[in-house]
């Protein structure tokens, strides 16, 4: 009599189960990853934006009052040359500071604006006053 020995390995059913329960499994976890990458890559660009920004903000503010002037939308250097910066200058006057006006005061509304295809555009605004 001989002895039976049972098959060793896998059949081709339990193999292609089990690739299909990989797949409903690992779908979903390839689908997170996928966006908690592209939220990494938002956030990244930014605050480097705000970074940028706030550094453009420091250049102008300590230039002198009558060089605080318009500045037409230029990237910035390499390694940041996806982002572009602008200086957008109004004078205003002292009881009326968002609202522009044609001549000149002892107040300038300074608006920087970064922008990227990433993160969008980021503004920000400043009083500069004339100090003689």
């Amino acid at each position: 009599m001989r002895l039976l020995r049972p098959d060793s390995g896998f059949t081709l059913i339990e193999i292609i189960a089990v690739i299909v329960i990989l797949a409903i499994v690992l779908t979903p976890f390839s689908i997170l990853v996928v966006n908690v990458m592209r939220q990494n890559i938002y956030s990244q660009a930014l605050a480097t934006a705000t970074s940028l920004t706030e550094e453009e903000m420091e250049r102008v503010t300590n230039l002198r009052f009558s060089a605080v002037t318009n500045e037409a939308a230029v990237s910035f250097s390499v390694p940041f040359s996806v982002y572009t910066h602008q200086v957008i200058v109004d004078y205003v006057n002292a009881n009326a500071l968002n609202t522009p006006v044609a001549g000149p005061t002892d107040y300038k509304r300074v608006q920087i604006r970064v922008n990227s295809s990433i993160s969008g555009t980021i503004t920000l605004t400043t009083l500069v006053a004339n100090d003689w």
